[in-house]
């Protein structure tokens, strides 16, 4: 992960560790204006965009085996002095390692390998804001303003692209790399069927701000869309749930909050089928919903975390068991030192339903869990929202009611 505004740094974590970093890598003598970290999925490695005022940018990747010594670097030309958090990405092997740096006219893309070598460069006019691999290396998509592009990295050339009602978000590809999502003030996703790309859903809301919310299954087969509204002061938020394969909505969720805060939607993430889904949001005043929300297909709430400030950052791993969160102390409006990192574990592996434990889905399991929410035990708590009331009772009538 990377740490930014105070003591810049990158720190590396074990997921299901006691919380102390296995190495760190400090950035304070450069004090870059922007740190971007990419992990690959399959191995031991990461890496790191950061660039000080003015430049140069520079990459570096590590390993768990290299600890704080780079196992390479790039430089950019000097000319290049301005880049985005997300202008790095690692494939999942850690093979292929993709950065964009801006001159101030032009961004250049670059693709390294495994030990830092140059396989492939391409000139973009514009400010491209980032970049995002799918799991082999083979295609990126490049967020260019409102329009989402598709290259294949073999040749760097664009394969496809797609455009939205405005610029500011940033573009996703699926982890296997058969579709690509894009959002605005609408979102649109297309696929990769039968070895040709089309457009397969556009969505918008009334004021709705899609940008930074979206993610794809690994799959490819399913769109996750959080959004905020601009237009009650960034007060609702909406949860939808795309089945790429034929465009329906799946299933679609909203709140409203209230007080004077915004409620900005910052990040979404999706697991590898399309069952577990992540959410967060700056958090309203009154603290209507947990900033950072876990849900099942349905939308039904598996999972949350109460932040002491706005999240700006989420991670899911592929099978939805983890999910990581870089939040402020405080609010995003108002002032305030310091950070926080949280890692949460999900009950993947559980059947919820089976309530008493003993391998069948009956009326058993709906008295055992009567008697836990009666008592006010915490098993009770089924969407782990930190209270036990009514909405405890739904959470898991649903469950119980799909089975295990």
């Amino acid at each position: 992960m990377a740490h930014s505004l105070n003591d810049k740094r990158m720190s590396k974590f074990t997921t299901a560790g006691a919380g102390v970093p296995d190495f760190v890598y400090s950035l304070a003598d450069e004090n870059p204006g922007t740190i971007g970290v990419a992990a690959a999925a399959d191995a031991s490695k990461c890496a790191v965009i950061s660039y000080p005022s003015g430049g140069p940018i520079n990459v570096r990747a590590f390993s768990d085996a290299g600890g704080n010594t780079p196992l390479w670097s790039y430089g950019f030309d000097s000319a290049y002095n301005n880049a985005s958090k997300r202008n790095v990405a690692v494939n999942a092997d850690g093979s292929r390692v993709a950065a964009v740096a801006y001159d101030g006219t032009n961004s250049l893309v670059v693709v390294l390998d495994g030990s830092g070598g140059v396989v492939g460069t391409t000139t973009l006019a514009g400010f491209c804001s980032g970049v995002e691999m799918d799991d082999s290396g083979a295609r990126m998509v490049l967020t260019m303003g409102n329009t989402a592009r598709l290259y294949d990295v073999a040749t760097m050339t664009e394969e496809y692209s797609i455009q939205t009602s405005g610029a500011g978000g940033y573009h996703r590809i699926s982890r296997d790399g058969t579709a690509i999502a894009a959002g605005g003030f609408n979102i649109r996703a297309a696929r990769e069927v039968g070895g040709v790309w089309q457009s397969v859903y556009t969505g918008n809301g009334s004021s709705d701000w899609f940008g930074w919310g979206m993610s794809l299954s690994g799959d490819g087969q399913t769109l996750f869309a959080l959004s905020h509204d601009y237009g009650d002061g960034y007060l609702t938020n909406e949860h939808r749930i795309v089945d790429l394969t034929d465009g329906s909505v799946v299933a679609v969720s909203s709140y409203t909050g209230s007080g004077s805060f915004q409620n900005s939607a910052v990040a979404s993430q999706t697991n590898e089928d399309g069952t577990i889904f992540a959410a967060a949001s700056w958090g309203d005043a009154s603290n209507t919903e947990p900033e950072v929300r876990i849900f099942d297909r349905d939308l039904n709430m598996i999972g949350s975390i109460d932040t002491d400030g706005s999240p700006f950052e989420l991670d899911m791993s592929r099978d939805g068991k983890y999910v990581l969160v870089g939040s402020k102390a405080v609010h995003a409006n108002t002032f305030g030192n310091g950070g926080n990192t949280y890692a949460y574990e999900n009950d993947v592996d559980d059947c919820v339903a089976d309530f008493n434990g003993d391998g069948s889905v009956n009326t058993q399991d709906v008295l055992a869990f009567l008697n836990a929410w009666n008592n006010g035990e915490g098993s009770a708590d089924i969407n782990n929202d930190g209270s036990i009331n009514t909405q405890d009772v739904l959470a898991f009538l649903n469950l119980w009611n799909a089975g295990c």
